[in-house]
């Protein structure tokens, strides 16, 4: 099992709270906003400073280890995901079109535009993720983002909370702050 316990405190010190699932809400625990250090076991985290996974803020992955002070982090979580099966071997398949429809494309790395592969500049759909992607309304990785995670399914991104089409996209590394 993998799991996310956050400390209050610097050095693990004072209350805690341990995760084992997707956390959209942390005020829900009582611990919004209160982390200070923390410690990943499993797979990796990905954590926002937003409630509800909000991509317009701050967001970044932890993998396994002990982090006895999170200074870019502290006092700035909302929520958190779990990666499952973790980042090694990131794929997504892509569909231009809204439900799995139109062309698709089978992606292992970044993309900096999907017009590379045939679509009219955007797809709307996804399926089959591995790993986690950081997903780009605009070409050259820039605009409004987004993550999604291994398993999420999306049959169209603009009835989703982030209402946009992808342009470009890169799989998720292990850095603390994700651009």
């Amino acid at each position: 099992m993998s799991t996310l316990k956050l400390f209050e405190s610097p050095n693990f010190n004072g209350e805690s709270l341990t995760l084992d699932c997707d956390t959209p809400d942390l005020s829900e625990n009582e611990f919004l906003q209160k982390a200070q250090s923390l410690k990943v076991r499993g797979d990796p985290w990905i954590v926002f400073s937003g409630a509800n996974y909000d991509y317009m803020g701050m967001f970044g992955c932890f993998p396994q280890g002990d982090y006895s002070t999170i200074p870019e982090w502290a006092k700035k979580i909302s929520s958190a995901r779990i990666v499952r099966g973790g980042l090694s071997h990131p794929k997504i398949t892509l569909h231009e079109d809204a439900d799995y429809k139109g062309k698709l494309h089978y992606l292992e790395k970044a993309s900096t535009s999907v017009k590379s592969f045939g679509f009219d500049n955007k797809a709307l759909s996804q399926k089959e993720v591995s790993g986690a992607w950081i997903l780009y309304s605009e070409d050259k990785c820039s605009g409004k983002r987004m993550i999604t995670v291994a398993g999420e399914d999306i049959p169209n991104y603009e009835e989703c909370d982030w209402r946009e089409k992808v342009r470009s996209l890169k799989p998720v590394t292990p850095d603390r702050i994700l651009k």
